[in-house]
Formats: C-alpha cells, sequence, structure tokens
C-alpha cells in the first residue's frame, strides 16, 4: 500500500533538503512562545507554513472553494470572517434568496447611508451632578453610531474642556459560537478617559430602547446641552451585504436568525483518510471549554495537531497518518515545504535547483481545474453569469 501522509511528507522533506538531524531540526513543533534557537521550529512546522498559507495562493484551485454558511444574530450587522477564509465571493445568498453584493464601500453606502439623528439639548446640566441619565427619541439604535457631546454657554466666557461620549461597533466573531450574541447595553467611553484623581469618564446605553447614562470625568458647568448624535434602524429580512477588510456589513441589520450561504476560499484541511466521508480535521480549531477568549481560544492547525492525539497500532501516533485533503497534493507540498527550509538555511543556490520540479508538481495539481475552466467560456459583462452581483428570481421574498 502507498501512503501520502504526515510520515511521509517528513521523510520526503528531510530528503529533499537534507535536514536529517534532528537536532537541527526536530520532527514536531514548539508549544506556542517557545521558539528560540535552542528550540528551534520542527519539520511539520514548515510542512503547515506552506500547505496552508502558501499553497492556496499558488494554486487557486477550485477544489478550495465551497460555500461558507452562517446564522445572523438579531440586531448585529457587522461579522467578523475566520482566518479559515481566504477571500469570499459572490453569489450571495440569504434566506435562500440571493441578493446584491458590493466590495466597494461606496458604492455600499450610497444604497445604505448611515444618517445619523440628532437629538439637540435632550438633557442640560446642572453644574453639581456628574452622572446623567436620560432616553434618546429614536430606537432601535445602530451599535458604533453614537456620539453624545455638549454645546457651551454663548455667553462670551471661554469655553469649557468638552467631553464627548461614544461607543463601539461589536462584530460577531464567526469563529467563536460562544460569542455570538448581540452585546446590549453596550459601553460608552469618555474621550478625556481619566482625570487626575482617578475618576472614569464611563457611560451605558440600551441600544433597543435608547436608555442612556453617562458618567463625566470632571463635573461640567451648569447650562450645558446635552446633545446626541445616532443612527436609527428598522430590522428586517437582510439583503445585501458589504465585504471589507475581513468583515461582512450585512443591511439591512437583521430582526431574525437568517442563513447567510456565500462562495468562499478556504483554508485547506487534513483528513483521516482517503475515503470520500473521511473524518476531516479542520484548520481552525476553536477551543469551546473556556468561556473567557484566550491565546488558544481559536488556534490554526495542519497536520500532526493535538486534537486527535495518541497512538495506535504499531505504536504508531495516530498524526502521523493524516493525509492531506487531496492526496495529488503531497508532492507539491514536500517540495514546497522543502525550498522554504533552504531558503531560510540562507541555501538558495539548493534552492533553485528544486523549483522546477516544484513548478511542475504545481502545474499538475492545477490540471483539473485548468480542464474545468478550460471548458466554459470567456465572461464579459454581457454574459449572463456576469451577473453575480445582482439578484435573479427571486428578486424580492414572497411573504
Amino acid at each position: 500500500m502507498t501512503v501520502w501522509d504526515l510520515s511521509r511528507l517528513r521523510y520526503t522533506v528531510r530528503k529533499l533538503s537534507g535536514k536529517f538531524d534532528l537536532n537541527q531540526l526536530p520532527d514536531g513543533s514548539p508549544t506556542a512562545g517557545a521558539v528560540s534557537t535552542s528550540n528551534p521550529p520542527g519539520v511539520d512546522d514548515y510542512i503547515n507554513d506552506f500547505y496552508l498559507y502558501d499553497m492556496p495562493e499558488h494554486l487557486r484551485t477550485l477544489k478550495l472553494r465551497q460555500f461558507y454558511t452562517f446564522t445572523t444574530v438579531p440586531n448585529c450587522g457587522t461579522y467578523n470572517i475566520p482566518q479559515s477564509i481566504f477571500d469570499i465571493y459572490p453569489p450571495l445568498y440569504i434566506d435562500n434568496y440571493q441578493f446584491n453584493w458590493f466590495q466597494d464601500p461606496t458604492s455600499f453606502y450610497r444604497v445604505w447611508p448611515e444618517l445619523n439623528f440628532v437629538d439637540h439639548a435632550i438633557a442640560t446640566t446642572d453644574g453639581i451632578n456628574r452622572e446623567y441619565t436620560f432616553t434618546l427619541t429614536q430606537a432601535p439604535i445602530q451599535q458604533g453610531s453614537v456620539v453624545i457631546g455638549v454645546t457651551p454657554n454663548q455667553d462670551g466666557v471661554p469655553s469649557v474642556l468638552l467631553e464627548t461620549f461614544r461607543d463601539q461597533d461589536q462584530p460577531i466573531p464567526l469563529d467563536i459560537p460562544q460569542l455570538q450574541f448581540f452585546v446590549n447595553p453596550g459601553n460608552l467611553t469618555s474621550n478625556q478617559k481619566v482625570n487626575p484623581i482617578g475618576i472614569l469618564g464611563t457611560g451605558e446605553i440600551d441600544y433597543l430602547s435608547g436608555l442612556v447614562t453617562i458618567r463625566y470625568v470632571d463635573i461640567p458647568p451648569a447650562g450645558l446641552s446635552i446633545n446626541a448624535h445616532y443612527h436609527p434602524y428598522v430590522a428586517s429580512r437582510s439583503r445585501d451585504a458589504l465585504f471589507w477588510q475581513q468583515q461582512l456589513f450585512i443591511r439591512p441589520i437583521p430582526n431574525d436568525s437568517y442563513l447567510v450561504k456565500v462562495m468562499a476560499y478556504m483554508m485547506p484541511t487534513t483528513v483521516l483518510s482517503a475515503a470520500t466521508n473521511a473524518t476531516v480535521y479542520p484548520a481552525l480549531k476553536v477551543d469551546l471549554s473556556n468561556p473567557q477568549p484566550s491565546f488558544n481560544t481559536v488556534t490554526i492547525q495542519g497536520f500532526n495537531n493535538v486534537e486527535h492525539s495518541g497512538t495506535g497500532p504499531g505504536n504508531i501516533p495516530v498524526s502521523l497518518r493524516d493525509l492531506p485533503q487531496f492526496n495529488e497534493w503531497w508532492q507539491l507540498i514536500s517540495y514546497g515545504a522543502a525550498i522554504k527550509i533552504l531558503i531560510e538555511e540562507g541555501d538558495y543556490e539548493e534552492a533553485d535547483k528544486i523549483k522546477p520540479i516544484f513548478e511542475e508538481q504545481k502545474l499538475l495539481a492545477q490540471r483539473k481545474t485548468l480542464r474545468q475552466l478550460g471548458a466554459q467560456r470567456i465572461q464579459t459583462k454581457y454574459s449572463e453569469d456576469q451577473l453575480q452581483g445582482c439578484p435573479t428570481w427571486p428578486i424580492f421574498p414572497m411573504y
């Protein structure tokens, strides 16, 4: 039986790079924060560096393109895309209806302008209290849009230090299920932060009711008008999305949990066997045991990950039997990892000798994708397939 697992990858990489000494190049990876000259990265690190990050960009293969799905959180319009996703593309489906797709903020915010409403003189300072509570006239309120300031007296007296409060958007982390909830009430932070005696400028806002409490760093003079700027919204079924800076901005802000499906270019995974239904070990591992995020809450893993540690028959570590997502990639992975090792060692001459074979393996790995693309017509702006960013039937929901 021919094998293309991690043990074969290690052997081939060592043979190509000439690094057989385990003291010079160990097999496994050091723990987080433990890499040093006396504890160097292992051969698995170079294999994973190439497999997870370099190879997907070298190939851009259709095999790594698949639909990515998640559900919206009511009253939340911003979603952080996990690091295991390199890029996302149209078509976009929300609740299985195809809707508009944007990658340009200018075009998106022409359709969905975030124009602020202003509550003038919603409260007035009395010169005695540091804390003020009031209710905004429009609700619900979009997270990250709130600015609360004061208007100074217009009596010729020099203006005092003006203190303003702002909130922050709370994007939904799509890689951490236990943090996927609507953060309400939100925190307001003063631009003065803290005064010399340690009093903080803080506040809270209830985005659904509009109730606001603010605490000034210094007691403001009497007679100042407190003004609130914010963006109210009407939650409903979402139908447009902007992909920008590894975030999805969905509008309208959803009022319910809707299924979002979008095409994505994913980080490769490792598998237990060559079977089509084999167990998959994702590149992104999420630790759900700790409710508070830490350095290892979300980790990128490839070959030899800790999720399935232990030994199997013959006392062989289970992880050594990990296979790449598709077996035909194993030689490309070996040559790519060996080139990275040689370049890091400064042996550019040997790296150049391997590169032609690496390019050949890359072409072979791309062959299926090139054949598939070659059977398609060249898209133009007049072809139907080019209208991926536009809604097709049914354009609007049935209810």
